[in-house]
């Protein structure tokens, strides 16, 4: 973990930005004793959306169609 000050993060973003990106946690306090905690993180590029992906894996059986017996009372 390294701390910055905020000046010191502005005038050397490229320094503090490297080590969060090589797993370090930065934290740049500011001005009244406020803190920025910086964590890099890989976030996955997603590819587009295959329609029938899932099928053949859902099976629906005949016993979802049958009434519920919880409003049997609402059904006559």
């Amino acid at each position: 973990m390294k701390t910055f000050t905020l000046e010191e993060a502005k005038q050397d973003l490229d320094k503090v930005l490297e080590h969060a990106k090589q797993g370090g946690t930065v934290i740049i306090t500011g001005e009244d004793n406020q803190a920025y905690k910086l964590v890099s993180m890989y976030i996955p590029k997603k590819g587009p959306r295959k329609a029938g992906r899932l099928k053949g894996k859902i099976k629906i059986t005949d016993e979802f169609y049958e009434p519920l017996p919880e409003f049997e009372p609402y059904t006559k």
